[in-house]
């Protein structure tokens, strides 16, 4: 038996135009974005659940700001690589709809920007 190397699963891909593409390009920043916003709201949950004082004694606001700064860069950067995977999701989940409507997240993009 020969493998399947065309047929019509093959001719219906289409390449994508500049918009489906900028529209997908948007959606993996989102996706991106919206894991590292889980990430730090996860972080923000584990502070809570650590102790209130360091080694030097109670924490003081100064510390409190540096661990939230840090946790928020954490996150960001955790969420750039990939390794825990839920942009790579949710741009999956949501890929057939942007590319079926790639207009709305361009329009959206546009409402983004003008309201800069």
């Amino acid at each position: 038996m020969e493998p399947v190397t065309g047929g019509a699963a093959a001719e219906s891909v289409r390449p994508l135009t500049t918009q489906q593409q900028q529209a997908l390009g948007k959606l993996h920043q989102v996706a991106q974005q919206m894991e590292s916003l889980f990430v730090d709201m996860m972080f923000k949950e584990m502070r809570k659940a650590s102790p209130s004082t360091s080694l030097t004694g109670p924490k003081s606001n100064a510390d409190e700001t540096f661990e939230s700064m840090l946790d928020e860069k954490r996150a960001e950067e955790l969420s750039k690589s990939g390794s825990l995977g839920l942009g790579a999701v949710l741009e999956r989940e949501l890929r057939s709809a942007v590319l079926a409507n790639p207009g709305t997240a361009a329009s959206a993009r546009v409402r983004e920007e003008s309201e800069l």
